[in-house]
């Protein structure tokens, strides 16, 4: 139907999706509609009106503006947070247009705008009473925060119910709507301990409340107090720092407001896309000037359903922005800022990495000394971003200290995933700095690292640590550690004597704030007083005894927060840099820049691995045990035993260093791990041996070279290629430093330093195009093309993109083929990982399977226990016999070992295809030398009939066990034996036959 100039036109319900382009927004107005949470339907003109229900206490302000000209077209306009970014329809919007189509009778005809509406004709004097409006619900909600405070602090959290916990998350929403971030987020953090506490209750059925982590519960209510005390002084007409303006109250603001930041020189040093809990979706660059060493951050925060339909900011990860200019806004580091030209772009290289390292802080002691400057204003955000010089990661337990030239330590945080990327960022390359945020964990200050600046063999490398931003890795561990957990962390990361006192009382108060002031007696906080003293901390011992004086508990609150807050100031001073003895230490051989505590034990590779799975060694230690045993054989046993040695990645480093100076031996034994066809670990251990071979020099330096530029040249697998490469061009490197008389024609043979550079730089292009498509395409069909390029490409620099894909893409396929890209580029690094998914293949089939494949494909012996007992259990036998075959000799032991011991293996089809499918003389050796161990065993007999049937894949094997049988059992008496020996005739026989 058509509308009357300066009309609206009437619509059907049917065409709702011709106006309203995303379905979700139709979905969800619809669903408003319906639930009545619309007030107040009006018309005037060509706009229709209406007030929206929301989280807050004054409902949204809607309309719709209808035009016909160049087309129909309705246009939205809102008072709920999705204005700010100026889409067609809100959730509210489209509501309202739902309503005009379903019910155009129940919308009054008005003469005028309703006062306040969007768009209406009294705008001005609706700004001005909508701004007395905030000022007033920020009050509201202020005292609000203040009554729920003083109550909790006053009686403590045993009469907590749920339906207090439901007030809190609602009065968070309501806050939000306000502007008042800050304290919306710490009632959100308040109620989520306190309903985990409430279902730890719940599931102990009967059993007392779960346990509540005083120390976090402690740190959000002293938040809540003194932004909320902040926040009246501001409301009472104290002006705010702009900074905290940002991180209080929030604000828009506009170019005018920012300032200009000019010849800037920046280096992206991590990229992450997450999404909050208030589902917006956030895409950070994180920077550091190379002029002045500060850190900047660019954001495009998006709503989810924006963010769809938006087109990612892009990642400048490779490139130095070189006279850069921007605005920044006001708030703490990192400074967030809105470029206005990204200046001349070039790519990122040795020198502008030398002046990273240049610009970060000489030591710990100068981390610490930010930290604690930064920790005094106690509206600033938890953490500070830092660029920090470390040489070495010393490795105590479960958790890492990163330790800088003078011995000194920063702790890392107790992140298993961090662990293992940071593995995998320092494999073969040394240490020199670490960028990423400093806080406080479990009372010891804590760098959360993001990117690390290594020093490989072809020089200075940024390599990226971890892609989600340092708060995600605080989430991931699940908050503060509490109790005799903290205590033990404290002490095995080395803290103080003092440290660990003055966190106990911390804690004690904690406890004493949770269970109410009300409580607070002298018997309570003498005892701490005393220990406070010990520590010559007399002015809070004494504030601290004064407390249980005052009649009224709610008058001990605001001093007990100072004093609590005051005590994690001291805390950070006590606990400061950990000292490490490197005289104790050991380096480890797979990662030059990390160190173990000494071990006192020599551990034979399958301790190792029991202790390993067990969770009782961590992989550094592991690394040294490994390196111990391997460097203890003696070199021809090493060339003599090929399978398993060289198949287990851990022991590449020490086979290439013991083979590096026995030439010709060393080239033999490389060839025959070449030319297996299974077991791609052995041959990525023959490439390491021929590029230690060539660096060590020599006559077979020149055979060593022809040899891996023949793997380089013609293998078909894009992971030995890469390797391969990769190897090539640090030995012509090394080949071009090494050039002393350059009037000496035949020292010119091996190219330049400045051309192997130049080749890589070709390549790397390439690896960093398709790694910015992967972490940043916002479709998964993208992101798949632009992985499955990179494991085209079989550039071992696509392995940190790679990594961060399995670890961190939203799409499980984008995973599982990150998963096969890594063990296709032969990352040892992901064995651990894909053992571990295979193991819980009971609680996720699907990551199971990924991982027995990516375990096949790569073939190190670490993953072959796991498969065995995968195919012992049954699971997905032709998955997993394919993946055990994959591994070539090294399996055939092992498999014949489990076979042997649950013979009704033997019955499945699987089984026998994995044999008939190795080597013949392999499996006929493996056989027969089990039958000469038992020659004269009583169980021979026995085991008889199932060797015979094992041998009967291949017919030589067949007929070499047969003939072995026939003469280990040719005097047994007995009719087992005897029935065996005709089953060996038989099996000759028919071998005859068949001629």
């Amino acid at each position: 139907m058509s509308a009357a100039p300066g009309d609206v036109k009437r619509i059907g319900a049917g065409e709702l999706r011709a106006f309203i382009q995303d379905a979700g927004e139709l979905k969800k107005g619809t669903l408003l509609y319906d639930g009545g949470q619309l007030l107040n339907l009006a018309r005037y003109e060509n706009k229709l009106f209406c007030d929206a229900k929301g989280s807050g206490a004054s409902p949204y302000k809607v309309s719709l503006v209808y035009t016909d000209a160049p087309a129909p077209a309705f246009k939205g306009r809102c008072s709920c947070p999705a204005r700010t970014f100026n889409t067609a329809f809100c959730k509210h919007a489209a509501a309202l247009l739902v309503a005009w189509a379903r019910a155009p009778e129940s919308f009054a005809v008005s003469e005028s705008a309703p006062p306040g509406a969007p768009g209406g004709d009294t705008a001005r004097k609706s700004v001005k009473k909508g701004s007395a409006n905030a000022q007033a619900l920020m009050k509201s909600g202020v005292e609000q925060v203040g009554t729920l405070v003083r109550e909790l602090g006053v009686a403590g959290v045993a009469t907590i119910g749920d339906d207090r916990i439901e007030q809190m998350e609602k009065l968070a929403e309501a806050l939000r709507e306000n502007r008042l971030r800050r304290l919306s987020a710490r009632t959100l953090d308040l109620a989520a301990l306190l309903r985990r506490q409430a279902a730890g209750g719940r599931q102990a059925r009967g059993a007392p409340r779960g346990a509540l982590p005083a120390v976090a519960y402690a740190n959000v209510m002293a938040d809540l107090l003194l932004t909320a005390r902040k926040l009246e002084k501001h409301l009472a007409g104290e002006p705010l720092d702009d900074r905290h303006v940002e991180e209080l109250v929030g604000k828009t603001w506009k170019a005018s407001d920012r300032k200009p930041a000019g010849d800037l020189t920046l280096v992206e040093y991590a990229f992450s896309t997450r999404t909050t809990s208030d589902d917006f979706v956030i895409r950070e660059s994180r920077f550091i000037d190379l002029e002045s060493g500060r850190h900047f951050s660019e954001k495009q925060i998006l709503p989810a359903f924006m963010a769809k339909r938006t087109d990612p900011k892009r990642s400048f990860a490779g490139e130095v922005l070189a006279g850069a200019r921007a605005t920044t806004y006001p708030g703490y580091p990192p400074l967030r800022v809105d470029f206005t030209d990204l200046g001349d772009k070039r790519p990122l290289d040795a020198g502008a990495l030398e002046s990273v390292l240049a610009r970060a802080l000489p030591d710990v002691g100068a981390a610490l000394a930010a930290l604690q400057e930064h920790r005094k204003d106690v509206f600033a955000p938890d953490l500070v971003p830092v660029a920090v010089l470390t040489d070495t990661l010393f490795a105590r337990g479960a958790r890492l200290s990163a330790v800088d030239d003078k011995g000194e330590a920063l702790h890392l945080p107790d992140d298993a995933a961090l662990e293992e990327r940071l593995a995998g960022s320092l494999r073969d390359a040394r240490l020199r700095a670490l960028l990423g945020d400093v806080g406080i964990d479990a009372a010891l200050p804590t760098l959360w690292p993001l990117a690390a600046v290594v020093e490989g063999p072809l020089g200075l490398e940024l390599r990226p640590v971890l892609d989600q931003g340092a708060e995600q890795g605080i989430a991931a561990r699940g908050g503060p550690l509490e109790g005799s957990a903290w205590n033990a962390a404290a002490r095995e990361a080395g803290a103080s004597p003092a440290a660990i006192a003055l966190g106990e009382v911390r804690e004690e108060l904690a406890e004493a704030l949770a269970t109410g002031l009300t409580g607070l007696s002298a018997r309570v906080t003498d005892p701490l007083a005393a220990r406070l003293r010990d520590l010559r901390l007399e002015k809070q011992a004494a504030l601290l005894q004064g407390l249980p004086q005052r009649p009224e508990p709610a008058d001990r609150l605001d001093d007990f927060i100072k004093l609590y807050q005051v005590l994690e100031m001291a805390l950070v001073r006590l606990a400061g840099a950990t000292q490490i003895d490197r005289a104790s230490t050991e380096r480890v051989p797979t990662y030059e820049s990390v160190a173990v505590a000494r071990p006192d034990e020599a551990l034979s590779p399958d301790e190792v691995a029991r202790r390993r799975a067990a969770g009782a060694m961590n992989r550094y230690v592991a690394a040294v045990h490994h390196a111990r045993y391997y460097a203890s054989l003696p070199a021809s046993e090493l060339v003599a035993s090929i399978f398993p040695l060289w198949a287990d990645g851990t022991a590449t480093p020490t086979i290439a260093k013991t083979f590096a100076p026995l030439g010709a031996e060393a080239l033999s034994a490389a060839e025959k791990a070449l030319t297996v066809k299974a077991g791609r670990v052995a041959k990525l251990t023959a490439v390491r041996v021929l590029q230690a071979v060539a660096l060590h020099g020599g006559p077979a330096h020149a055979e060593a070279k022809a040899m891996l530029a023949k793997v380089a040249e013609h293998a078909k697998d894009s992971g030995l290629r890469a390797l391969a490469r990769d190897a090539l061009d640090v030995i012509d490197l090394s080949d071009a430093n090494d050039v002393r008389d350059v009037s000496d024609a035949t020292q010119k043979a091996g190219p330049g330093s400045d051309w192997v550079r130049a080749r890589r730089a070709a390549r790397q292009e390439r690896v960093q195009e398709l790694a910015k498509a992967l972490g940043a395409a916002p479709t998964k069909e993208e992101r798949l093309a632009a992985l499955k390029a990179l494991a085209e490409l079989g550039d071992l620099a696509a392995l940190p993109a790679l990594r961060r894909a399995f670890y961190g893409d939203a799409a499980r396929g984008v995973r599982e083929e990150a998963a096969y890209a890594l063990a296709q580029l032969g990352d040892v690094e992901m064995v651990e990982t894909f053992v571990r998914m295979l193991a819980s293949r009971s609680e996720n089939e699907q990551e199971a399977k990924i991982a027995a494949y990516a375990l096949g494909f790569l073939g190190d012996v670490r993953g072959l226990s796991e498969l065995l007992s995968a195919y012992a259990d049954g699971y997905k036998p032709g998955i997993v016999a394919d993946a055990i075959r994959a591994f070539g000799p090294v399996a055939l032991t092992p498999l014949v070992d489990l076979i042997e011991a649950r013979p009704e293996l033997a019955k499945r089809a699987a089984a026998l295809d994995a044999l008939k499918k190795m080597d013949d003389a392999a499996v006929a050796a493996c056989l027969v030398e089990r039958i000469e161990a038992r020659r004269g065993d009583a169980d021979l007999a026995e085991k008889a009939q199932l060797y015979l049937k094992l041998a009967d894949v291949h017919a030589h094997s067949r007929r070499e066990v047969a003939t072995a049988l026939m003469a280990a059992l040719s005097d047994a008496p007995g009719k087992e034996a005897q029935a065996a020996v005709k089953a060996a005739q038989k099996a000759l026989g028919v071998v005859k036959r068949s001629k």
